[in-house]
């Protein structure tokens, strides 16, 4: 009975998608970072394996590395063999580049085989480069190996990359066997999931919105409602006669708040006790909002007492509306189990009619309050504010 103010529905409407979008953003921040680091973190796997691998497969022939170190004989059957194999490797997987180098000095390194042939545009040039990445120095200082991920790189694009030792059979490291895996392929499949992902939050935030937009008065219900008489709660009423005031002035019709009070209510509390107290309030509750209309707002204002806020009427018909009421509660009757009787309840009614759109909600509470006030010293009454 009666919709809510717009503005709490906006207000219901803008915390909860403030905790939608919350809720959204730290679960795709979530499955972002967690996709996106276990990917990274099973591709420096590979790639240390891998290029502790080619490591091995260089240690194998060592004698045959240490002799192609000397002569850089590129038609030797050494230099076929490993170029082979490393383009064998290539193949069968994402490396993108397989080389091994020696240090020239503290920034100077050579290039010894790689994957490619001679003539290939990524085949490593010959003679000497200069590097000086912290990886590469940490694989020479410790002689272990590392793995790492490169950022975007223009030409590169993203690539892991792994260093290994080469050991002599004696110990000695005689260079490092490097691998670059070309991730880029699976980082675009990454991006591509999260673009489903956030296309998947858009059409869930537009549902949600569509939702509260029609179902908000029934979200707001448990917030406002009182639950014993189903009426809406006192700190509703203030913002919600304000607002129909507002309504009242724009579109030029009338308003009329009818504040009702149960006569003698004390006396029921004190002889049958509070629960069937309440059982009064309830009953006397229904029979009131039978004589309201969808629109119309009903409010539980206080202990016995009740607001009922009628738009669209003259001073007339609200005068009718109350007497109906004041009528149907006098003849409502109220069995109690305990004492086998029934209880018949009287109520009075005092009313306010708008007639100046400046009035505030408290001056027009007080102003049915004072009708009420007149209508109560004589009881089972209805009066109305006559300024």
């Amino acid at each position: 009975m009666g919709g809510f103010p717009q503005v709490f529905k906006l207000r219901l409407i803008a915390l909860s998608m403030a905790i939608l979008f919350g809720i959204m953003g730290i679960v795709y921040f979530a499955v972002h970072v967690s996709t996106r680091d276990t990917i990274e973190k099973q591709l420096i796997l590979n790639a240390q394996a891998l290029a502790v691998a080619v490591a091995s497969i260089v240690k194998q022939d060592i004698e045959g590395y240490k002799t192609f170190l000397e002569t850089r004989d590129i038609n030797s059957e050494y230099y076929r063999r490993m170029q082979a194999i490393f383009m064998k490797i290539k193949a069968n997987s994402n490396v993108r580049y397989i080389y091994t180098e020696r240090r020239i000095n503290e920034t100077t390194f050579e290039y010894i085989l790689d994957a490619e042939e001679i003539r290939h545009p990524d085949h490593s040039p010959p003679g000497t480069t200069e590097a000086t990445d912290p990886q590469r120095e940490a694989v020479y200082s410790a002689e272990r190996p590392i793995a790492f991920k490169l950022s975007e790189h223009p030409q590169w694009g993203f690539l892991v990359t792994a260093y290994a030792p080469i050991r002599d059979h004696d110990g000695a490291m005689l260079g490092i066997a490097g691998i670059d895996i070309d991730s880029s392929e699976l980082y675009s499949s990454l991006n591509r999931v999260q673009a489903i992902l956030l296309v998947i939050y858009l059409v869930i935030t537009v549902i949600t919105l569509l939702v509260l937009m029609k179902y908000a008065n029934v979200f707001l219900e448990p917030l406002f409602k009182d639950k014993l008489t189903g009426a809406y709660s006192k700190r509703y009423s203030e913002k919600l006669i304000q607002e129909e005031i507002a309504a009242a002035g724009k579109r030029r019709k009338g308003l009329s708040l009818m504040m009702l009070d149960l006569d003698h209510f004390k006396n029921i509390n004190d002889t049958y006790g509070h629960g069937f107290g309440d059982k009064v309030l309830s009953s006397v509750s229904e029979t009131i909002k039978k004589f309201l209309r969808e629109k119309d707002y009903f409010i539980r204002f206080g202990g016995e007492e009740f607001i009922a806020l009628v738009p669209h009427i003259d001073e007339n018909r609200a005068t009718e509306i109350a007497e109906r009421i004041r009528e149907a509660v006098g003849e409502n009757k109220i069995f109690n189990e305990e004492k086998k009787t029934s209880v018949k309840m009287t109520i009075s009614i005092g009313i306010a009619n708008l007639n100046d759109s400046t009035v505030s909600a408290q001056e027009f509470i007080e102003r049915a309050d004072k009708a009420l006030y007149a209508a109560k010293a004589k009881r089972n009454c209805v009066c109305i504010f006559e300024g």
